[in-house]
């Protein structure tokens, strides 16, 4: 804003932190710092907060658990913050129209429920003030919808803007284009360092409304004619319109894609424009090429305003994530946060590429990443979170999703408050702090792999009303074995048999093949080593249990995998009922491109395979699990489980004992990736009863569909008793944790 004199005037504020991009992982890096208490600017450049995930871009928060099926991981959903979010997108719009009002609603509402943040929209930051080369002292900004100019100081910087912009003037070093062979040794990776980056993409939402639908094509857009080249190929290597009902669904074909051989940044707007003439383009191509009948009652409802970038810049912390460190699970002394989407390298020229538009490049389920990733290594006062953040392009392609940008924001935010704390740089946490960053993120709901929380409880006694068997015998479909098929079974020690569900559909007797397998890793299910392969007859026209015996010890990731082998004139009874620690996966029959791990490895599904009578009898689901620290499967289920639903009680008594919060953990199911249906596990109605000598306090809840809800004590107590009296379908009472603080 200019003075009556015409100078330039700057409005000077003064923050604890200042968090420059209100994307997720911006806005989860402000909530986490706000939340333990440091005052946070948070500058947003738009009018709308998400970034990507924004109702301008409408990019789905995909993240570690790989779009439900294709990890390996059983439940590697991240939580925390984003968690928070997710459940509040679904209570309030049930995805119905997945960019709606409601969702934009729920992004402001995180943020304006937050009394330590001030949130700044319009707002660019253009320059920046160092203090000396190493360190930051202020960012530069203009609101355009006001014309103010502000000064932003701080003594700590969080670049979330995905291009790096702040960095980038701050002179942090940074990566770009394709790191070659040469330089990490990268199997994926080029030759030599090449220009190439995934490209852009400008998403579009359709909806059927029972009525033809007539679209008359922009002059801008491209035609047959105009472009031939792009309808040439258009439905070539993978690039398939679906001939259903939701053409295009809620974030049209995101292979859409171009800007892989240019400038992400300096070509941005050329990018743009080429993406709209393509988008309007085929849209035009469906509706009006008379190829896709079933598109008759099919409306352009939205294109995004905004292309969705996957990638520029990307700043060099203190350490290089690479493909090898992933496909290795390499394990750090400053694990943080979690990955696990697969290494999604798109191809080089993208639309107009011959080749696949990418390859799910296979990741061996969720994996640990280090905070040495998430600040500059020659910046002394700046973080990073998001698609800047420190990894090769190769690896890049796994971390760059959305979830996984935001338990990196959330780190971020609780390592700048201890950087506040101590009057430290963000690599002094790494060196002198990490374990209290780790606590602290744990007590905060984020997931680190295999981090166990510890509680200082004495002389402890857990009771409850009862425990579910190892048992899901409720049928609800035959399955037939037309495909390889397995069950994963969480053990205490061994496994020697159980009976399973069949049905012989024919006249003859008939062979029921099955191997028993093994695992190596607690937080995944994959069946990795054969230890015996065996086969029982089936009767003609049998229907019913059948035993299978397996005589087998559980792997070094506390399970064992029974998998029954094709025979089209079987089916297996199956059940719709979840329960948390038992998954079923098909297989795939043949193993086809290595690169595309959604061609080969199993694929969980969302059914399961009936079984009963377990044995020996397990003891997984007991109520001490509720203070095993894990909060989540890890190699065994980690929560208690009630028998039934009628008069259920959990009880913890201990020494007298001063408690300043209780947390109850509850099974969201984190098998889900998008959050497309309320989890009949969670307890949504229930009493907590908090006792001391001279206290008593009674809290009823109604209507939860949170994985976390958190009481304030700050008393002298030594019982808490639990009462759940509702859930949203499930025949049985989950509860993961009691966290008592």
């Amino acid at each position: 804003m200019k003075t009556k004199d015409n100078k330039i005037v700057f409005e000077e504020k003064e923050y604890e932190l200042v968090v420059v991009g209100a994307g997720l992982a911006g806005m989860c890096a402000a909530i986490s710092a706000a939340r333990h208490g440091m005052k946070v600017a948070l500058i947003c450049g738009p009018a709308v907060l998400g970034g990507n995930a924004s109702v301008d871009v409408s990019i789905d928060i995909n993240g570690a658990a790989n779009n439900s099926f294709y990890s390996v991981s059983g439940y590697p959903r991240e939580t925390g913050i984003i968690e928070e979010i997710k459940q509040t997108i679904y209570n309030r719009s049930q995805y119905e129209t997945y960019k709606s009002a409601s969702y934009d609603g729920v992004m402001f509402d995180s943020i304006y429920n937050e009394k330590n943040i001030d949130l700044f929209l319009n707002t660019y930051a253009f320059d920046v003030k160092m203090k000396d080369e190493n360190n930051i002292m202020a960012v530069l900004a203009v609101q355009t919808t006001t014309e103010k100019r502000f000064i932003f100081k701080s003594k700590y910087f969080v670049d979330s803007t995905g291009d790096g912009n702040i960095g980038f003037l701050a002179g942090a070093k940074y990566m770009h284009g394709s790191e070659g062979f040469d330089e990490y040794h990268e199997s994926l990776a080029p030759a030599k360092h090449t220009d190439f980056v995934n490209g852009s993409s400008l998403l579009f939402q359709t909806i059927n409304t029972g009525k033809e639908e007539k679209f008359v094509k922009p002059d801008f857009a491209y035609d047959e004619k105009s472009n031939p080249k792009l309808f040439e190929n258009i439905e070539k290597n993978g690039r398939t319109f679906y001939k259903s009902k939701r053409v295009g669904g809620y974030q049209g074909f995101w292979w859409v894609e171009y800007g892989n051989d240019l400038d992400t940044i300096k070509d941005s707007e050329i990018i743009t424009e080429e993406l709209r003439k393509i988008t309007y383009g085929i849209w035009n191509y469906i509706k009006n090429s008379g190829n896709y009948p079933d598109a008759w009652d099919a409306k352009l409802l939205h294109v995004g305003a905004v292309v969705g970038k996957r990638e520029s810049r990307r700043f060099i912390g203190d350490y290089v994530v690479s493909q090898n460190d992933i496909s290795n699970k390499k394990e750090y002394p400053d694990n943080c946060y979690i990955g696990g989407w697969p290494m999604d390298v798109h191809a080089n020229h993208g639309i107009y590429d011959l080749d696949k538009p990418t390859y799910w490049n296979y990741v061996p389920g969720m994996y640990n990443l280090p905070l040495s990733t998430l600040y500059s290594n020659n910046i002394n006062n700046m973080f990073m979170c998001g698609r800047n953040t420190s990894f090769t392009r190769v690896a890049n392609g796994s971390t760059r999703v959305l979830g996984t940008c935001s338990v990196a924001g959330q780190a971020v935010g609780v390592a700048a408050f201890l950087c506040n704390k101590y009057s430290v740089n963000p690599r002094d946490i790494k060196e002198k702090h990490i374990k209290e960053l780790q606590d602290i993120l744990a007590h905060d709901d984020q997931t680190i792999v295999g981090y166990q929380e510890k509680y200082q409880l004495n002389n402890v006694k857990v009771e409850c009303s009862s425990i579910k068997e190892l048992k899901n015998d409720k049928f609800d479909f035959l399955r037939p074995l037309t495909g390889d098929i397995y069950i994963a079974f969480p053990l205490e020690e061994r496994l020697d048999s159980f009976e399973v569900g069949i049905k012989n559909n024919s006249k003859a007797s008939q062979k029921l093949e099955y191997e028993v397998l093994v695992g190596s890793r607690k937080e995944n299910y994959l069946a990795e080593k054969s230890t015996a392969k065996k086969s029982i007859v089936i009767e003609s026209y049998h229907d019913g249990y059948v035993k299978i015996d397996v005589n087998a010890e559980k792997g070094l990731d506390d399970k064992i995998y029974v998998m029954f082998r094709k025979n089209e004139n079987l089916s297996i009874f199956m059940t719709n009922n979840q329960l948390t620690g038992v998954l079923s996966f098909s297989v795939w029959e043949k193993e086809e491109d290595k690169r595309d791990c959604r061609r080969y490895v199993p694929t969980r599904l969302r059914e399961n395979i009936c079984f009963k009578n377990v044995l020996p009898k397990q003891n997984l689901f007991s109520p001490e699990n509720v203070l095993s620290g894990y909060n989540r499967p890890y190699g065994l289920p980690r929560l208690w489980i009630s028998e039934g639903l009628d008069n259920q009680y959990l009880k913890i008594s201990f020494d007298n004992k001063e408690v300043k919060e209780i947390h109850l953990v509850f099974d969201t199911d984190l098998s889900e990736d998008i959050i497309e249906k309320q989890s009949t596990m969670t307890i949504k109605d229930y009493v907590l009863v908090v006792k001391g000598n001279d206290f008593l306090k009674e809290f009823e809840i109604k209507g939860n569909y949170r994985r976390i809800n958190r009481f304030e004590i700050n008393h002298k107590i030594n019982c808490v008793e639990f009462y759940p009296k509702g859930n949203y379908g499930s025949s049985d009472y989950n509860l993961f944790g009691v966290k008592i603080y």
